[in-house]
Order: C-alpha cells, then structure tokens, then sequence
C-alpha cells in the first residue's frame, strides 16, 4: 500500500493501471482472489507479497490435504495380542508415505529444469507432513480407527500426485493381512492448491530484479517456494504471469511470534514501487 501511495505522492502518471487487492481466505483455499479473478481483475503481471525471504520468486509448490483412516479392533489392554492396535497398522502407512517424499523428492533432485533448478538448495522440496493422529479413547483399551491429517506438497499435476499416494496407502495395505481385509480409508479434504510459476525471462521476473538491485545494489535472488499461496489462481484462472515477493521468512509463519523486519518491510516497499514505475512505465 506504501508502494502505491508514494507513486501517487509524487503524482507521477503511470502509462499502464496498478491495482491492490486485499483478499480474504488465502489460508483456505484463496477465496478472495479467485472472486477478484472471476470478476475480470486480471493483469498483465501480478506480485503476490508473500514471506519470500526477499527472493524473487517465479514458482509455488502446490500442496493437497488429506485425512487417513486406519481401522483396528478395540480391546481390555490386558489382551491387547488377542485384538488389533490400529496405532500399529498406522506405523506401515507412515513408513510407506515417508518413503513416498523421499523418492519424489529424490526425483526432483535429478531434473535439471527451469522450475527444479529454483529449489535446488531444498533437500525435501515437496514435503508430506502428518500434521494431526488421533487414536484410542482410553488408555486400558487397545486403540482402534487412528485418524491421521496431513499437507501433501505438490509439483505435479493434482490428479498424477493423488494417485501416487493413494497407491501408495493401497499397495501398503495389500501387504498386510488385516488391512488387506480391512482397508484403510484415504479422504482428499480441505487445501486443494496447484502449483504453478511463470517463466524466467519474463519482464515481471526481470524488473523486480532489477528493481531490487538498484535498491539494495545485491543481485536478487530467484528461488522457488515450497509453500502454497493465491498465486497459482492469478496464474490459471486469471492468466496473469505472477510471482511472490516480500520480506519475511516463512519459517517465522504459523507459530507464536510471526514477524517481519522493518529494515526488509523497507527494502520490499521500495522494491515493489520501482518494480511498479518500470513495468506499468511513467508518463
């Protein structure tokens, strides 16, 4: 907003329009951008100021929420052999879902594109986390049906990245006898977020970098981020070449004490109205 009220301070006329959206829903899907898009709010480039870390960055892993169910058969603890602990039958499934990030992320690792090259200094690029498991009801019985949630990072397409893991959960439980006769229940729910970038050459990716190192007289640097963000709808519902850039580090984001820098919070600020007078052009 600073960025956009210096420019109309030093009443320059720009030659193309800048436009600010505030949005709501992001964390849920990214609500309020995609009704901006569907009501004609497109552009010619867009930057999402996200945590970047003050990369520039021209692609965002998508990422899928899940929820897994394990069944079992409850209990008195005292004959837990006589019964089934699903809490056990859960400890294949995450061992076969841990050895599914490591092997798509080893897949990753030996590409040599465009978009791979930008998550080079990542090890786990596209991570799996189980972010929630609860299981039992009491400590004397032998649990049964854990229910486990977890985000699923995405750099294929959504359809291909489901069936891995799906497979995945199936091909695990086929090796088991009671989960062959009892499978595991696997719900896609909530996030749905594809990933997306936009080339390198582009003139937003340019500009920004330009912009930035005239600002700060350091090369910018281009990354991609592992994490999920509105981009991806600018990208394939607005057709819009977007890229994320801000100050902040996102490893600061969704825990106590989330903050930014000022003397970043100025760099970005700075940035963004440079990187608005080049690309929209001054009368």
């Amino acid at each position: 907003m600073f960025a956009a009220k210096a420019i109309r301070d030093t009443s320059v006329c720009l030659k193309g329009r800048l436009l600010i959206q505030s949005v709501i829903g992001e964390e849920d899907g990214g609500c309020g951008t995609l009704a901006t898009v569907l009501r004609g709010h497109t552009g010619d480039g867009a930057i999402v100021v996200e945590p970047t870390g003050l990369c520039i960055a021209p692609a965002q892993a998508g990422a899928l929420n899940f929820r897994l169910t394990v069944p079992g058969a409850a209990a008195h603890g005292c004959v837990r052999e006589e019964e089934v602990s699903a809490i056990e039958m859960f400890i294949p499934l995450y061992r076969a879902l841990m050895d599914l990030e490591a092997r798509r992320n080893a897949k990753v690792r030996r590409r040599d594109d465009a978009v791979s090259c930008l998550y080079a200094r990542y090890t786990t690029p596209y991570a799996l986390s189980i972010g929630v498991v609860r299981a039992g009801e009491w400590a004397s019985t032998v649990a049964e049906t854990p229910v486990a949630e977890g985000r699923y990072a995405v750099g294929e397409n959504l359809a291909e990245a489901r069936w891995m893991l799906e497979e995945t959960v199936m091909h695990t439980a086929r090796a088991d006898p009671w989960l062959r006769e009892h499978p595991p229940r696997l719900e896609w729910w909530g996030d749905r977020f594809a990933p997306s970038s936009t080339p390198l050459d582009h003139p937003l990716v340019e500009t920004t970098a330009a912009a930035f190192a005239a600002i700060t007289s350091v090369l910018a640097t281009l990354e991609g981020m592992t994490y999920s963000a509105d981009m991806r709808l600018l990208v394939h519902e607005g057709r819009t070449p977007t890229i994320l850039f801000g100050p902040g580090d996102v490893r600061d984001a969704h825990r106590p004490n989330e903050r930014v820098a000022i003397a970043d919070l100025e760099t970005a600020t700075r940035t963004l109205a440079l990187t608005a007078l080049c690309f929209c052009g001054a009368g």
